[in-house]
């Protein structure tokens, strides 16, 4: 099977895999994964859409690209079809919105729009995402165009928390490093500080304590919050599944 420009898939879904896994910056991964999808399937527009901490769905990357208001909006699980996809994990394909398909009765998605399909990005063992495409003509896609989308989920989930992990590894290193920075000037304020007890400079004495507080201060915050924040997925998923 060929696409665009008469190109195999099996060399545009390599293509695809190379570009979005040598990326380490997540809207570099969503970018490319948009971009790489146009020699291989027709669409008018695409997203994709991501669980954020609160459990809640955010526009992460749009081709084309969205206005600023829909990308800020954040969308409640219950309330949407790319919501369904992440609670039940399945696929949502509706052929013709405007003959009443899909869940909600064939809800509209965007003005426009006729048909619509949404694959849910799973990694580490739950649905991270929404990989979604439109189109202005009913029954855009073949079963074999479906079937060759929801293949490329897996690969833009994995890219995505590969990104992910890479951007709170950095995150990670730059604490450290200024933790570092930060534990030196303790070492040497806790010196001069001794010095200056030593020689009885009292002024001088509190003002390296006052400069130790300023410093160990944020330390204590820290220690004190947990940094760890665990995506809150609301109950209805289990009771979108037992349906």
């Amino acid at each position: 099977m060929t696409r665009r420009g008469g190109e195999q898939v099996d060399s545009l879904l390599f293509k695809l895999a190379r570009q979005v896994t040598a990326r380490q910056d997540l809207d570099d991964v969503l970018t490319e994964t948009l971009r790489c999808l146009r020699p291989l399937i027709a669409f008018g527009g695409g997203s994709i859409q991501l669980l954020d901490d609160d459990g809640w769905i955010q526009m992460a990357a749009s081709d084309p690209i969205a206005p600023a208001h829909v990308m800020e909006q954040r969308v409640p699980l219950g309330s949407s079809v790319a919501g369904r996809v992440i609670l039940t994990e399945q696929p949502v394909y509706i052929a013709d919105l405007e003959a009443g398909e899909g869940p909600g009765g064939g809800k509209r998605v965007s003005v426009g729009v006729r048909s619509y399909y949404a694959v849910p990005l799973v990694a580490d063992g739950r649905a991270v995402g929404v990989l979604q495409i439109d189109s202005p003509e009913p029954s855009a896609w073949a079963d074999e165009d479906r079937a060759l989308f929801l293949s490329i989920a897996p690969v833009v989930a994995a890219a995505i928390q590969s990104a992910r992990a890479y951007a709170r590894a950095s995150a990670a290193r730059a604490r450290a490093e200024a933790a570092e920075a930060r534990l030196l000037a303790v070492c040497n304020l806790v010196e001069a500080a001794r010095e200056a007890s030593r020689e009885g400079a009292q002024r001088d004495l509190d003002r390296y304590l006052d400069r130790l507080h300023r410093l160990l201060a944020p330390l204590v915050d820290a220690a004190i919050l947990d940094p760890e924040r665990a995506v809150k997925l609301p109950e209805q998923r289990a009771t979108v599944r037992s349906r």
